[in-house]
């Protein structure tokens, strides 16, 4: 059974949808949005991105304006799709401190309950490792 979480989009192919986090709301997310258009602006466009992604171009367009906001997991896919550095998306829309790697910023986020940051780390951690397999499957 395919299950698809409010705010979050199935992958083609895929059987079920993860309940993994999202990170902002708000300001942030509109940052996010603009860090996300950056991103990919003079790359790829956004049915070319949607492509890599393996998601519908309306839901890159949707990122792109902030009108939902993407998982961890696809920002550190759009990054490899564009060729960018691990948490370059999330310190270029200001959710992670340059002072500080994206897990002691989210380790240190007093707004963030036991649970919340415990799952956004391990999520964190995950789209990292992914983030790698995509890079290391990526012809050179």
């Amino acid at each position: 059974m395919r299950r698809v979480h409010q705010g979050q989009h199935a992958r083609r192919g895929s059987d079920t949808e993860s309940a993994a986090p999202t990170v902002g709301s708000g300001e942030r997310r509109q940052a996010l949005a603009a860090a996300i258009r950056a991103a990919y602006s003079g790359r790829l466009t956004q049915r070319e991105l949607a492509g890599h992604l393996g998601v519908a171009q309306n839901t890159v367009s949707r990122w792109a304006t902030g009108e939902v906001e993407p998982r961890l997991d696809d920002i550190a896919a759009i990054e490899v799709a564009c060729g960018l550095v691990n948490g370059h998306i999330l310190r270029a829309s200001g959710y992670v401190d340059d002072e500080f790697d994206p897990m002691s910023a989210v380790a240190s986020d007093h707004r963030l309950d036991n649970a919340r940051r415990d799952l956004l780390l391990a999520t964190y951690t995950a789209a990292l490792a992914q983030s790698e397999r995509l890079r290391a499957a990526q012809p050179h």
